[in-house]
């Protein structure tokens, strides 16, 4: 989609862009951005880092270990995001069905692909997202999001055969 390199160029980069609400209770950024102050004003009650454990704050993993979960994705063009999404579904599954939830942050290294990929197949595929609005919506938040390639490949041949 050549719209995402339009939106690509108007990024103030990774951790400038602010945060993208992708469902009222689903917000995707970079990991450094789970601090204290960020949880609170965004109502963060779980977390999803979609990289890898030093990829975010311990303190959040420390302080909150049954609602926080690393599903430790690789960010390539030789690897389909789709591999991580079963895990990734049955995760925000268990934490939207958790009574004290409000807001989810889901998050990988930059908050640009795995994150924002693994995200973008769930609302669509569980919520009903039409692909190009949400990609739309989400690109209008936070420029820097879907710069691989190969993912958005993966997730719109997975949405439309799913």
């Amino acid at each position: 989609m050549n719209v995402i390199k339009l939106f690509n160029c108007n990024s103030r980069g990774a951790l400038m862009d602010p945060p993208a609400l992708f469902h009222p209770t689903i917000i995707v950024g970079p990991g450094s951005m789970l601090t204290p102050y960020f949880v609170e004003k965004n109502n963060i009650t779980h977390v999803i880092n979609c990289a890898f454990p030093e990829n975010s704050p311990q303190w959040f993993q420390e302080q909150f270990p049954n609602k926080y979960t690393c599903l430790k994705a690789v960010d390539s063009e030789t690897v389909s995001i789709i591999d991580w999404y079963p895990q990734f579904k049955d995760v925000m599954d268990s934490y939207l069905r958790d009574h004290f939830s409000k807001r989810i942050f889901v998050h990988c290294q930059m908050g640009i692909n795995r994150s924002g990929f693994l995200a973008l197949t769930y609302v669509c595929q569980n919520f009903g997202f039409q692909l190009k609005d949400t990609i739309l919506s989400t690109l209008k938040q936070r420029p820097c999001l879907y710069q691989n390639t190969k993912f958005l490949k993966d997730v719109s041949e997975f949405l439309n055969n799913g």
